[in-house]
């Protein structure tokens, strides 16, 4: 019998720590980083859906645990992805009002500068 204790580190295949640690660095890289949410898991998906149906003429596994797997993946993709964005949302949020801010600013300075050019141009 095969208990989940028994496992040490390196005997975990390949193309699972692989895939864990990848779905992570790009949920990481896009989430946190880009801002784009909802891509991760539909990337995790696809690459790992292709991998299910690949792997098997390699290797002795059906196509079957790949593809649970993978839509496994694509789950915790999404969860990790719904906590970034609510991480992430107050500085979003700053950031908005920040470039609202920079914007007034920037149209109130026009109107000032448009109002001395006509003042300028009456005065000559």
């Amino acid at each position: 019998m095969f208990l989940l204790g028994d496992i040490q580190f390196f005997e975990i295949p390949n193309f699972l720590l692989i895939s864990i640690v990848g779905m992570l660095i790009v949920s990481l890289l896009l989430g946190l980083v880009m801002g784009r949410f909802l891509i991760t898991p539909v990337i995790t998906f696809i690459v790992l859906a292709i991998s299910a149906f690949v792997l098997p003429n390699f290797f002795d596994i059906k196509y079957n645990a790949l593809l649970g797997y993978a839509i496994f993946l694509a789950i915790i993709a999404l969860i990790l992805d719904i906590v970034y964005f609510f991480v992430t949302k107050e500085r979003r949020q700053k950031k908005k009002m920040q470039r609202k801010a920079v914007k007034d600013q920037e149209r109130f300075d026009n109107e000032i500068n448009r109002g001395e050019a006509r003042a300028t141009k009456i005065d000559e």
